[in-house]
């Protein structure tokens, strides 16, 4: 239990939605020009009959660290690969630091370090020798190749592999490597796709770390299916849904969207046999959801919860409490 009196409870929660709106208001309408490293104008592709993109927008500022999230197939990599010049637009144009993907692709491709979810890594060359190559492939000055290239084995922890066959890492190395590669020319934009997907979580979290270095330093992008890493990592968050932006802030606003204070989880055996008109007249209840024996009901308050977890008699099964989070922000939306 808080040690606050009531009214600053109250003060701390008035002066939260004070900050919450001033940010909407102020960073995530329409940036200043200068501020905006990356501009997504109306973008829209398909795929034969599958519209992967449609007329999607989006500014992402300059040192700025966006996530991406969204349900398979909603558009994250075709957006990505677009901003690369890997795949062209059907319609719109994406603006890199005022350089369009239509007139300067080229220039635009100097400008992004990209690591895609599986790095394309030449096997049978050792991780040196890979970074040797692309950093004479984007041109890094001779003078400065190996300089940079023990750098960025130190920065992840790939020095003492340094002279070892690509084919002979796991994957977690391997991303390693991607990431080194990816950062060889100095880019002043990174995309990550997918970065720690199928990694151990200790790998995984290294990889994190990593991220966590760069920000400030490079605009990122980072596309994610771990609602937990786009919430401890990012700036802004965008959730992208049938080709479309249908949201996006930093993590806090979005969770401030959810209704309620609490999110009662109930599981019961048989949801049909719950009355869910006695749910929702009990009055501190805002909304609820049902995902298969799963109720989710979202509360202003906690001292209702036992007349809740009563109305659910002997079906429960289990009961937990938590906050709102990112999950929940992107359960609410895509549903």
């Amino acid at each position: 239990m808080s040690d606050l009196p009531s009214d600053s409870r109250s003060e701390n929660s008035d002066l939260k939605i004070i900050l919450l709106t001033q940010y909407k208001r102020e960073v995530e309408g329409k940036m200043a020009s200068e501020d905006v490293m990356i501009k997504i104008d109306s973008l829209t592709k398909s795929f034969g009959r599958i519209k992967a993109l449609n007329d999607l927008n989006l500014e992402i500022g300059r040192g700025e660290l966006l996530g991406i999230i969204g349900s398979n197939g909603a558009g994250k990599t075709t957006t990505i690969r677009i901003i690369c010049c890997i795949l062209k637009p059907d319609l719109g144009d994406v603006l890199v630091d005022g350089h369009s993907i239509q007139t300067d692709p080229i220039k635009i491709k100097s400008m992004i370090g990209y690591l895609p979810e599986e790095p394309n890594l030449y096997e049978r060359f050792k991780a040196r020798e890979l970074l040797r190559y692309f950093a004479e492939l984007y041109g890094v000055p001779k003078g400065e190749i190996e300089s940079r290239i023990d750098e960025l084995l130190e920065l992840v922890g790939m020095s003492d592999r340094a002279d070892d066959k690509i084919n002979t890492f796991s994957k977690g190395l391997r991303q390693r490597v991607g990431i080194a590669r990816a950062l060889i020319h100095d880019p002043p934009i990174i995309i990550f796709d997918e970065p720690t997907m199928g990694l151990d979580p200790a790998t995984a979290n290294t990889i994190r770390g990593f991220i966590r270095k760069l920000k400030g330093k490079k605009t990122i992008i980072l596309c994610t299916h771990y609602m937990d890493e786009a919430e401890s990592l990012c700036d802004r968050v965008a959730i992208v849904n049938k080709g479309q932006i249908i949201d996006i802030g930093t993590p806090e606003y979005l969770e401030s969207k959810v209704h309620g204070d609490i999110i009662l989880k109930v599981r019961v055996n048989n949801p049909q046999s719950i009355d869910t008109n006695k749910i929702k007249s009990i009055n501190s209840v805002d909304a609820f959801s049902i995902d298969g024996n799963e109720f989710s009901v979202s509360l202003n308050s906690r001292k209702d919860i036992s007349q809740i977890v009563d109305v659910f008699g002997e079906e429960v099964v289990s009961v937990n409490t938590k906050e709102p989070t990112l999950e929940d922000v992107f359960i609410n939306t895509v549903k």
